[in-house]
């Protein structure tokens, strides 16, 4: 009586070959639709940072352009002062010099919006420009703010303080604050006269009050000169970004 045994079917290299093939196919079709996914995602953020930095340095540039036309008119008031001081007391226009004197109490510091900047820098995310024009661009603006503008600011606010107290010597603020709603001050001054008169407790009190504000106006010129580089520079980079990410 013969016995038959049945053959197991083995599978031949081809056929797993084609089982290795599809497996990993699957596998790097995975790989790849991911890494398709992240790029997608790293380049809408690239844009979107881009997007949010235009916006901060269009709110920088209309910041600029009102603190340089502040600080020069400030540079102009700085000059009549300096001319009517210069002239003997009933030489003086009165009236002028009160008003130049009562607004020399204005003070613009330049308000930095580093929103995104500073989401770059905590995140780690410059590396998501690709083009590194872009980066470096922005990095050197950021740079040029901090290091120059910031600096001469502080210096500024020094200064300020120091012309504050000389002219508190020298003049009767009580009228200064009411400057902007009393903007005729030939009635007032027909009725208090001496309100308007330059004090000078001790001799050369004038002189160094008009001292320190040559001083301060030399900061102003250098700051406005700052300003007016950074202002192109920010337009600049608005420019480079837009052209760089086709915005608006």
């Amino acid at each position: 009586m013969h016995h038959h045994h049945g053959h197991a079917s083995h599978k031949n290299w081809k056929q797993y070959f084609w089982e290795f093939l599809m497996l990993f196919l699957a596998v790097f079709c995975g790989f790849v639709a991911e890494y398709q996914l992240e790029h997608t995602i790293e380049h809408q953020r690239e844009k979107k940072y881009a997007a949010s930095m235009k916006d901060d340095l269009v709110r920088d540039t209309i910041d600029l352009s009102n603190d340089i036309k502040m600080w020069s008119t400030q540079i102009t008031r700085v000059d009549t002062i300096l001319q009517e001081l210069d002239k003997p007391e009933k030489a003086r226009n009165a009236i002028t010099l009160y008003r130049c004197l009562s607004l020399m109490r204005r003070y613009n510091a330049f308000e930095y919006h580093d929103r995104t900047i500073e989401q770059l820098k905590n995140a780690g995310f410059f590396r998501l420009f690709r083009k590194k024009i872009v980066a470096d661009t922005i990095m050197e603006y950021d740079a040029l703010v901090r290091g120059t503008l910031q600096n001469i600011e502080q210096g500024s606010n020094e200064i300020y303080y120091n012309l504050n107290f000389f002219q508190n010597r020298i003049v009767d603020a009580r009228y200064f604050p009411t400057i902007i709603n009393f903007p005729n001050f030939d009635s007032l001054f027909i009725v208090h006269p001496e309100v308007f008169h330059i004090r000078e407790k001790e001799k050369g009190d004038v002189f160094e009050y008009a001292n320190h504000l040559q001083y301060y106006k030399g900061n102003m010129v250098l700051r406005v000169r700052i300003m007016q580089s950074l202002l192109d520079y920010s337009k600049g980079t608005i420019k480079l970004i837009s052209r760089e990410y086709h915005l608006k």
